[in-house]
Parts: structure tokens; C-alpha cells; sequence
């Protein structure tokens, strides 16, 4: 089974996307939000719609700015003044297209089949490995840092926490732990990581260098997994019955 992972759009065009999926011809999407524009959602809409009819599922999430753009909160962002924009132009965008704010409204406030308090639980290739990669898709974390929005509410906290340091990743792993998870897909810091906690190891961090940088995901560990923006090209595919492998094999990507 292949998953392909992405995110971060900030208003991309989804047309490179959509040939480098074609090429992967993945079985399951995982989208981690943040689209920004309504030209985006649709594009993602239609994306979506294309890989449903075929009898392909798609998991997907909200971001912070989707969570910003439907409610109108008044949120700072680099992705934001790249595109020209700020976050009442993008509000007042999103109000004005009916299709988008639905789409956007259902995700933000869980009425999407799936999703559950910004979040949707999964498991990798359940039919290969049972209930062994218990994984959960978000788009910041559960514990790290909140120094970009210190005065968050409790019920979005997982949407803007930032893994940055050791100890970022140390206490979100601790959630993990707590929770049952062995795999998180997240996104928000937007550049491509891999990173795991092992027994003996401790925390180590990947960056990955290049197209293809592959890693494994050895059972005994737990992990989290950033494909990075695609609105700088990054993308991510986990590919679970990879031929001499017994675990699942996690490549990056970049357009």
C-alpha cells in the first residue's frame, strides 16, 4: 500500500502535484491543510473527488490558517505575505465562495466523515501489519511549542504546536507514548523532517537531503513524519510492502 503525504499549501497551484501523483499512483492521500486560497481548496476538492470516484480514500485535515480563515482571527504569517495576503483578505475570500467555506467549515468543525477534533486516527496497512502502526494525522502536534500564538485556546492547540527543539519532540513523543501512537503525520513547520525515538537511541532527527531520501520505520520506534510544504515543492509517500522490506518505507519527494 503507498500513501502519499502533503501539505502546506499556502495557495499553490495543484497541477505539479496532481502529475507527480499520477506517477505514484498512490492508493490513500493524506492532506495536512493550511490551503489558503479558495482556487486551492477547489483544485483540491476536484483532486479529491477524482481519487474517491476510482474507489480511493483520502484523509485530510485542517490547518491553522484554514481554522484562521473561516473564523477570522487575526493571525501573523510569512506564507501569508508571500502570496500578497494577510489573514482578512483571505477571510473575506473564503466568505465570498460558498463551496469553499463549506468545504473548509465541515473540516474545521469535524463535520468531515473522519475527522475528529482536527484530527483523524489510522492505521498503516492494517491488512499487512493488523494494528501494529497505529497513527494519528495532525496538523501541529500535541505538546511542543506555542510561542507563536502564546495565548492559544485549549481546543486549538493542536494546530499551532511547533516542533523545534529535542525537548519539543521529547514531550510530544510523551503524548504519543500516553496516547498509544506509534506514527504521527503532521505538518505547520514546514520544512521536511523524520524524526524518531528510539529505547536505546533516544530522539534522532533526519533531514532528508534529496529526492528519495528513504528511512524505515522499525516497529520498536516511535515516529513522526513532516513532508514539508508544497508550496516549496516538498511531498512525501510511506510505501508499506516494499520487496525485502518488512516494515514500511518512508521516501521524500520534491516536485
Amino acid at each position: 500500500m503507498k500513501y502519499a503525504i502533503f501539505g502546506d499549501f499556502h495557495g499553490t497551484e495543484l497541477g505539479d502535484l496532481e502529475s507527480a501523483l499520477s506517477f505514484e499512483n498512490p492508493d490513500l492521500l493524506i492532506c495536512t491543510g493550511d490551503f489558503d486560497r479558495t482556487k486551492t481548496i477547489h483544485q483540491f476538492k476536484d483532486l479529491e473527488e477524482k481519487y474517491q470516484k476510482v474507489g480511493k480514500q483520502v484523509v485530510k485535515i485542517p490547518g491553522n490558517h484554514d481554522h484562521a480563515a473561516l473564523t477570522g482571527l487575526v493571525i501573523n504569517s510569512e506564507a501569508m505575505r508571500m502570496q500578497g495576503k494577510n489573514s482578512y483578505t483571505l477571510h473575506q475570500e473564503l466568505m465570498n465562495d460558498s463551496v469553499a467555506k463549506q468545504y473548509i467549515d465541515e473540516l474545521v468543525n469535524s463535520r468531515d466523515p473522519g475527522c475528529t477534533n482536527n484530527k483523524v486516527k489510522i492505521f498503516l496497512d492494517e491488512d499487512k501489519f493488523g494494528k501494529g502502526y497505529p497513527t494519528i494525522v495532525i496538523h501541529g502536534a500535541y505538546d511542543g511549542d506555542l510561542s507563536s500564538f502564546p495565548d492559544c485556546p485549549e481546543n486549538i492547540r493542536d494546530l499551532w504546536m511547533r516542533l523545534e527543539t529535542k525537548n519539543d519532540h521529547r514531550k510530544n513523543f510523551d503524548v504519543m507514548n500516553q496516547k498509544g501512537y506509534k506514527v504521527m503525520i503532521r505538518g505547520h513547520d514546514h520544512g521536511a523532517v523524520y524524526v524518531y525515538n528510539d529505547p536505546n537511541k533516544g530522539i534522532v532527527t533526519h533531514i532528508p537531503k534529496g529526492e528519495g531520501s528513504a528511512y524505515r520505520l522499525f516497529k520498536h520506534r516511535k515516529h513522526t513524519i513532516n513532508p514539508g510544504a508544497l508550496f516549496e515543492g516538498l511531498f512525501a509517500t510511506i510505501v508499506t510492502r516494499v520487496s525485502g522490506e518488512d516494515v514500511p518505507l518512508l521516501k521524500y519527494h520534491k516536485l
